[in-house]
Protein backbone atom coordinates (compact mmCIF):
# COMPACT_ATOMS: atom_id res chain seq x y z
CA UNK A 1 0.00 0.00 0.00
CA UNK A 2 1.26 3.07 -0.75
CA UNK A 3 -0.11 5.46 1.91
CA UNK A 4 0.14 8.86 2.01
CA UNK A 5 4.14 8.63 0.54
CA UNK A 6 5.54 8.09 -2.61
CA UNK A 7 3.31 6.18 -5.37
CA UNK A 8 3.15 2.67 -6.50
CA UNK A 9 3.47 4.09 -10.37
CA UNK A 10 7.08 5.64 -8.89
CA UNK A 11 7.82 1.84 -7.97
CA UNK A 12 6.73 0.76 -10.81
CA UNK A 13 8.31 3.16 -13.37
CA UNK A 14 10.78 5.30 -12.07
CA UNK A 15 12.03 6.31 -15.08
CA UNK A 16 10.42 7.80 -18.10
CA UNK A 17 10.43 9.06 -21.64
CA UNK A 18 7.42 10.53 -21.95
CA UNK A 19 4.67 11.47 -18.73
CA UNK A 20 1.27 13.02 -18.31
CA UNK A 21 -0.29 14.25 -15.19
CA UNK A 22 -3.74 15.67 -14.36
CA UNK A 23 -5.45 16.56 -11.27
CA UNK A 24 -8.67 17.73 -10.09
CA UNK A 25 -9.75 18.62 -5.95
CA UNK A 26 -11.72 16.19 -4.84
CA UNK A 27 -13.27 16.27 -1.03
CA UNK A 28 -13.66 12.93 0.93
CA UNK A 29 -11.74 9.90 2.45
CA UNK A 30 -9.19 7.98 -0.26
CA UNK A 31 -11.52 4.93 0.16
CA UNK A 32 -14.32 6.85 -0.72
CA UNK A 33 -13.22 8.50 -3.37
CA UNK A 34 -11.54 5.34 -5.38
CA UNK A 35 -14.60 3.27 -4.59
CA UNK A 36 -16.45 6.19 -7.08
CA UNK A 37 -13.58 5.87 -9.11
CA UNK A 38 -14.55 2.32 -10.06
CA UNK A 39 -18.31 2.58 -10.08
CA UNK A 40 -18.22 5.78 -12.29
CA UNK A 41 -19.37 4.54 -16.05
CA UNK A 42 -18.99 6.00 -19.28
CA UNK A 43 -22.28 8.05 -19.77
CA UNK A 44 -20.95 9.83 -16.61
CA UNK A 45 -17.92 11.26 -18.60
CA UNK A 46 -19.17 12.29 -22.21
CA UNK A 47 -16.21 13.81 -23.23
CA UNK A 48 -14.09 10.80 -22.45
CA UNK A 49 -16.65 8.43 -23.66
CA UNK A 50 -17.15 10.25 -27.09
CA UNK A 51 -12.88 10.18 -27.59
CA UNK A 52 -12.33 6.47 -26.61
CA UNK A 53 -15.48 5.73 -28.98
CA UNK A 54 -13.35 6.90 -31.76
CA UNK A 55 -10.41 3.95 -31.03
CA UNK A 56 -13.35 1.41 -31.34
CA UNK A 57 -13.55 0.34 -27.42
CA UNK A 58 -16.59 -0.28 -26.26
CA UNK A 59 -17.67 2.70 -23.81
CA UNK A 60 -21.62 1.51 -23.23
CA UNK A 61 -23.38 4.27 -21.50
CA UNK A 62 -23.32 1.94 -18.11
CA UNK A 63 -19.74 0.31 -18.92
CA UNK A 64 -17.62 1.07 -16.04
CA UNK A 65 -14.39 3.13 -17.06
CA UNK A 66 -11.96 1.65 -14.55
CA UNK A 67 -12.66 -1.82 -15.15
CA UNK A 68 -13.67 -1.67 -18.34
CA UNK A 69 -11.68 0.18 -20.67
CA UNK A 70 -8.69 0.62 -18.24
CA UNK A 71 -8.01 -3.07 -17.58
CA UNK A 72 -8.68 -4.18 -21.88
CA UNK A 73 -5.57 -1.91 -21.58
CA UNK A 74 -3.73 -3.76 -19.09
CA UNK A 75 -3.46 -5.11 -15.91
CA UNK A 76 -4.78 -3.51 -13.26
CA UNK A 77 -3.14 -3.89 -9.73
CA UNK A 78 -4.14 -3.97 -6.28
CA UNK A 79 -2.91 -0.83 -4.27
CA UNK A 80 -4.59 -0.08 -1.59
CA UNK A 81 -7.58 2.42 -0.22
CA UNK A 82 -5.53 5.48 -2.41
CA UNK A 83 -4.69 4.08 -5.76
CA UNK A 84 -4.71 2.05 -8.48
CA UNK A 85 -2.37 1.13 -10.89
CA UNK A 86 -2.24 0.07 -14.14
CA UNK A 87 0.83 -1.90 -15.94
CA UNK A 88 1.03 -2.43 -19.74
CA UNK A 89 3.57 -3.61 -22.41
CA UNK A 90 3.51 -3.32 -26.15
CA UNK A 91 5.91 -3.60 -28.88
CA UNK A 92 6.44 -4.94 -32.31
CA UNK A 93 3.24 -7.52 -32.01
CA UNK A 94 5.22 -10.11 -29.58
CA UNK A 95 5.31 -10.44 -25.74
CA UNK A 96 8.85 -10.30 -24.57
CA UNK A 97 8.53 -13.04 -21.81
CA UNK A 98 5.91 -15.57 -22.44
CA UNK A 99 5.82 -16.68 -18.83
CA UNK A 100 6.37 -13.46 -16.90
CA UNK A 101 3.63 -11.26 -15.53
CA UNK A 102 2.95 -7.45 -17.25
CA UNK A 103 4.85 -5.99 -14.02
CA UNK A 104 8.17 -8.42 -13.80
CA UNK A 105 8.25 -7.26 -17.31
CA UNK A 106 8.17 -3.69 -16.87
CA UNK A 107 10.64 -3.68 -13.97
CA UNK A 108 13.17 -6.35 -15.92
CA UNK A 109 12.66 -6.43 -19.75
CA UNK A 110 15.05 -4.22 -21.92
CA UNK A 111 14.45 -5.79 -25.02
CA UNK A 112 14.41 -3.56 -28.28
CA UNK A 113 10.61 -1.91 -29.83
CA UNK A 114 9.00 -2.20 -26.52
CA UNK A 115 6.83 0.41 -24.99
CA UNK A 116 6.50 0.20 -21.20
CA UNK A 117 3.46 2.00 -19.55
CA UNK A 118 1.92 2.62 -16.17
CA UNK A 119 -0.80 4.54 -14.93
CA UNK A 120 -2.24 5.39 -11.68
CA UNK A 121 -5.41 6.89 -10.83
CA UNK A 122 -4.81 8.10 -6.99
CA UNK A 123 -6.35 10.11 -4.13
CA UNK A 124 -3.66 11.90 -1.88
CA UNK A 125 -4.56 15.12 0.70
CA UNK A 126 -7.89 16.05 -1.15
CA UNK A 127 -6.51 15.89 -5.18
CA UNK A 128 -7.58 13.28 -7.66
CA UNK A 129 -4.45 12.52 -9.90
CA UNK A 130 -4.08 10.63 -12.62
CA UNK A 131 -0.54 9.47 -14.22
CA UNK A 132 0.91 8.39 -17.37
CA UNK A 133 4.57 6.91 -17.76
CA UNK A 134 5.92 5.39 -20.61
CA UNK A 135 9.32 3.94 -21.02
CA UNK A 136 10.96 2.70 -24.11
CA UNK A 137 13.63 0.05 -24.17
CA UNK A 138 15.68 1.78 -27.34
CA UNK A 139 15.99 4.87 -29.10
CA UNK A 140 14.58 4.14 -32.40
CA UNK A 141 11.49 2.96 -30.89
CA UNK A 142 11.52 6.55 -29.26
CA UNK A 143 12.17 8.11 -31.99
CA UNK A 144 8.76 6.41 -33.69
CA UNK A 145 6.75 6.84 -30.69
CA UNK A 146 7.37 10.31 -30.35
CA UNK A 147 4.92 11.73 -33.59
CA UNK A 148 2.07 9.43 -31.81
CA UNK A 149 2.37 10.82 -28.33
CA UNK A 150 2.28 14.49 -29.59
CA UNK A 151 -0.81 13.77 -31.37
CA UNK A 152 -2.60 12.08 -29.06
CA UNK A 153 -1.97 14.31 -26.11
CA UNK A 154 -4.24 16.64 -26.22
CA UNK A 155 -7.35 13.87 -26.67
CA UNK A 156 -5.43 11.94 -23.53
CA UNK A 157 -6.00 15.29 -21.57
CA UNK A 158 -9.15 15.74 -22.32
CA UNK A 159 -10.50 12.10 -21.80
CA UNK A 160 -8.42 12.11 -18.43
CA UNK A 161 -10.17 15.60 -17.56
CA UNK A 162 -13.61 14.16 -18.31
CA UNK A 163 -12.75 10.69 -16.45
CA UNK A 164 -11.29 12.69 -12.95
CA UNK A 165 -14.66 15.30 -13.60
CA UNK A 166 -16.95 12.94 -13.59
CA UNK A 167 -15.29 10.83 -10.39
CA UNK A 168 -15.27 14.14 -8.48
CA UNK A 169 -19.25 15.03 -9.65
CA UNK A 170 -19.75 10.87 -8.44
CA UNK A 171 -18.08 11.79 -5.11
CA UNK A 172 -19.85 14.73 -4.58
CA UNK A 173 -23.36 13.95 -5.50
CA UNK A 174 -22.89 10.42 -3.15
CA UNK A 175 -22.00 12.99 -0.12
CA UNK A 176 -24.77 15.11 -1.09
CA UNK A 177 -27.29 12.11 -0.32
CA UNK A 178 -25.86 10.76 2.42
Amino acid sequence: MSGEGEPELERLLPEWHFREIHRVPVPGAAAEVMEAAHATTWSEAPTARTLVAITGADVSGRGLIVSGFLSGMGEVLPTGDEEFLLAAVQGNGRHPRPDGSVVDIVTGCDQPGILKVGMNVRHTAGVLTTETRILVTDERTRRRFLPYWLLIRFGSRLTRTSMLRAIRARVLREAASA
